[in-house]
């Protein structure tokens, strides 16, 4: 199944010292996939076997989901036609094809034509302390807008509980969550026990603190955020 944008492919982020971050989610358990050479930066990939991270030295300015569309030049004139409105593209011949556009509610996503890294086996990769990630959560201040772009887009509703709204994608999960002021993305990681896991991270010099819920919270050296619970 391909939506609007592709194939899901990462969770980029701007890192400006990637080595340190690298090392971060290395300790954490993360494993690492062999990056191509695509970017003209520095450019890192780990995976906890769910979700995929790409740290990216250069080029990116804030957090993005990123997906794989093939014969791109071609789906972003259908999706100009329908309406949507791209911040960027680079569809010359002599260069890499990708291009940008927003959410409602702000949110990055980046449509590039081929992938930037080996995907190895990913689901055996990663056996991270936190275990696997289980959905991306978005600060929206208008939920119900949000939602709305991202099922046109083939995003599939799969529940909604406590303030928030769910949406599937092949190998992706959306939490969309009202929120005053926006925090941009983090990656939760559900814990039967996250306050013991929470002591275990200290003792170990991870910088745990607290999220706007109350929740542990764990941000990686580029400012990425962990939330345990």
């Amino acid at each position: 199944m391909m939506g609007s944008f592709g194939r899901f492919l990462e969770v980029s982020v701007p890192a400006a010292d990637v080595l340190r971050s690298l090392n971060f989610y290395r300790a954490l358990g993360f494993g690492e996939l062999p990056a191509g050479d695509i970017r003209p930066w520095h450019y890192a990939v780990v995976t906890d076997g769910a979700i995929i991270i790409g740290l990216h030295g250069g080029g990116l300015d804030e957090p993005a989901l990123c997906f794989v569309r093939p014969n791109l030049a071609r789906q972003v004139r259908a999706l100009e036609a329908a309406g949507l409105e791209f911040e960027s593209c680079h569809l010359g011949e002599d260069e890499f094809h990708e291009a940008a556009l927003r959410s409602p509610d702000g949110l990055l996503l980046l449509m590039i034509e081929a992938r930037t890294f080996s995907p190895g086996d990913t689901a055996a990769t990663g056996s991270s302390l936190l275990g696997r990630c289980a959905e991306i959560t978005l600060d929206c201040a208008d939920p119900s807008l949000t939602r709305a772009f991202f099922e046109a887009a083939g995003f599939l509703e799969a529940d909604s509980e406590d303030a928030v709204t769910r949406l599937d994608y092949p190998g992706l999960r959306l939490a969309l969550r009202e929120a005053a002021r926006a925090r941009g993305l983090a990656l939760r990681y559900p814990q039967a026990d996250a306050a013991t896991l929470a002591r275990s991270l200290e003792a170990q010099d991870f910088p745990v603190s607290r999220g706007p819920g109350g929740d542990p919270l764990l941000r990686a050296p580029e400012g990425t955020r962990l939330l345990l619970g």
